[in-house]
Order: structure tokens, then C-alpha cells, then sequence
């Protein structure tokens, strides 16, 4: 949505009541649109928003134009959310490998290769009914400018985090090849997510992407 055609800004949280009540509707929009996604029901209104958050409608319209722009912000936090667990779980399983416990390099890059195909479905695909409800909402309702802005930094990071790894039978991928690792990632965890696929966040799935991963990132064909 460009500029010219974006809905008009409500006020804006600036005291700290207002960012207690702007914090309160959000928690019970994120509650409520995870529970109808779940029970596959029609999205909560703005007055059962504002019911479950203890604020009045019109409390609730002085912050948000309607339940979009509700519904956007949650999405924007929820990104952001996932892409700040991205990091986490990737720093916390790369620091926990054994490649110090006498791994061969091969072995190591492929540990740290399936530590960043689990953090990434656990991030962008959810751990749990909750969490797993609010990315099918968030993919759902993706913007295609969204989607690229996320692909785009996707490929930052995984390009940043290669090369931090400093592993030989890892190469630092070309743009044809990070174009196709991050869509491909991308495009596997949005599907598994809106299909309610049973295969999402299982040892099949992760396998299979991890062995795409090194298809594309290996240094040496033959290593592992």
C-alpha cells in the first residue's frame, strides 16, 4: 500500500497509559484472532477486541482505524517477534554444537545447517496451536512488499551468519543460489503453515530441508 493510500494514523501512544491500553488490545487480539483461526471461525470484531483487552470501543478507535489496521500491527509484531527468535534459537543451537568435541568440518556444517532449518520453522511456522495459529494469520495476510522486505532480510542474515561460521564445505552462496534457498525456505514453511500440514515442525520435513540446504550451499559436491 503506498503512501498516497494508507489509512490515516491514529494517536499515538506516547504516555504510559496509553501504551498499556495500545499493549492490552494487541495481547487480546493476538488471544482472539489465534482462537478463531483455530476454531476456523470468522475474525473477532473490534468490540470483542475491546471487551477481552477492558478498554471501550471508542478507547480502542482513538489507536487503531479498525480491525486491519489491528490486524496489521499484530502481523508487523509478530514478524519482528519471529525474526528476533530466529536469531536466538540459531545463536543458542550453533553454541551448543559439538564441533569443538572433534566434528569433522563436513559434519559440523551440516549441525549448523539443520540448527537454521529449526529455528526458521520453528520462527516463521510456529511451536505450538497458538503460535502456529498466528503465523497462518500472518501469512494469510502477507503483503507482497511484506514478503520480499522479509526475503530480503532473510538472505542478509543467512548470507552474515555463513560467513560468521567460517566453515570451508560451506560456501558463501551466489545471489542465484540465495534466491532459491530463501524461497525455497520461505515457500515450504508459508505452505506447510496454511495447508495445517502435519509434516510442519516434524523430522521428516526438517530433513528433507536441510539436505536442500546443503545441495545448494556445499562447498565441495562430494564433502559429506
Amino acid at each position: 500500500m503506498s503512501a498516497a493510500t494508507e489509512p490515516p494514523k491514529r494517536r499515538q501512544p506516547s504516555q504510559q497509559r496509553a501504551q498499556h491500553t495500545v499493549q492490552a488490545i494487541l495481547q487480546a487480539a493476538a488471544q482472539l484472532f489465534a482462537e478463531h483461526e483455530m476454531r476456523a471461525q470468522p475474525e473477532p470484531t473490534t468490540e470483542q477486541i475491546a471487551a477481552l483487552a477492558g478498554v471501550s470501543v471508542g478507547s480502542l478507535y482513538q489507536y487503531f482505524a479498525d480491525r486491519a489496521a489491528i490486524g496489521r500491527t499484530l502481523i508487523e509484531h509478530q514478524r519482528e517477534a519471529a525474526l528476533v527468535a530466529l536469531e536466538t534459537m540459531l545463536a543458542e543451537r550453533l553454541a551448543a554444537m559439538p564441533a569443538a568435541a572433534g566434528l569433522a568440518e563436513p559434519q559440523a556444517a551440516r549441525a549448523a545447517l539443520r540448527a537454521y532449518v529449526q529455528a526458521y520453522v520453528l520462527s516463521f511456522g510456529g511451536y505450538d496451536a497458538h503460535s502456529r495459529a498466528l503465523a497462518r494469520l500472518a501469512w494469510r495476510h502477507d503483503r507482497d512488499e511484506d514478503a520480499v522486505a522479509a526475503l530480503r532480510l532473510a538472505s542478509e542474515r543467512i548470507g552474515a551468519q555463513l560467513q560468521a561460521l567460517g566453515v570451508s564445505a560451506l560456501r558463501l552462496p551466489a545471489p542465484a543460489q540465495m534466491f532459491a534457498l530463501t524461497r525455497a525456505l520461505f515457500g515450504v514453511v508459508r505452505s506447510a503453515a496454511l495447508e495445517r500440514s502435519p509434516l510442519l515442525g516434524s523430522q521428516a520435513l526438517e530433513d528433507e530441508l536441510v539436505r536442500l540446504c546443503w545441495s545448494l550451499l556445499q562447498g565441495d559436491p562430494d564433502a559429506g
